[in-house]
């Protein structure tokens, strides 16, 4: 995709409403494009930092970086039930990853190269809001 009408439509979906943000308690880090980076906290619950780069959107999925507040990566991520936080280090990244349809480290892992991105990106629940969402609430239900 070319660079402007990647940057034009990652625009236009980041624009978090303010009031959202408050009430599932994130905080945004950055939002230029192409990056997505918020905060999940709640009470009781470790924050989690989740970077979000974007440079070919939607012609490639989010990349997902698993971060501490503080914005250094991830040794341990969350058990969560469904199995979307992967504590096994990614084949490119050597790290934990997010282990999802929509994310960039699910598609290109040997495990899943027949699950197309094509197929998925023009969803609703696909776009950056979506994808995102769908990581906060795995995280809602991991282990603290």
């Amino acid at each position: 995709m070319h660079r402007a009408a990647a940057k034009a439509m990652f625009d236009k979906q980041v624009g978090l409403a303010p009031a959202l943000l408050v009430e599932r308690q994130w905080e945004l880090i950055s939002n230029a494009f192409p990056v997505l980076e918020v905060i999940f906290a709640g009470t009781g619950r470790v924050p989690l930092r989740v970077r979000s780069s974007c440079p070919d959107w939607n012609d490639v999925p989010p990349s997902i970086e698993l971060l501490d507040r503080d914005g250094s990566y991830l040794a341990a991520v969350p058990r969560d039930p469904a199995g979307v936080f992967n504590h096994s280090a990614h084949p490119t990244t050597g790290r934990p990853f997010i282990c999802m349809k929509g994310v960039l480290e699910y598609h290109i892992h040997p495990s899943h190269l027949t699950d197309a991105w094509d197929q998925l990106k023009d969803k609703s629940a696909f776009d950056l809001g979506g994808i995102l969402t769908q990581v906060w609430r795995a995280w809602q239900k991991a282990t603290p």
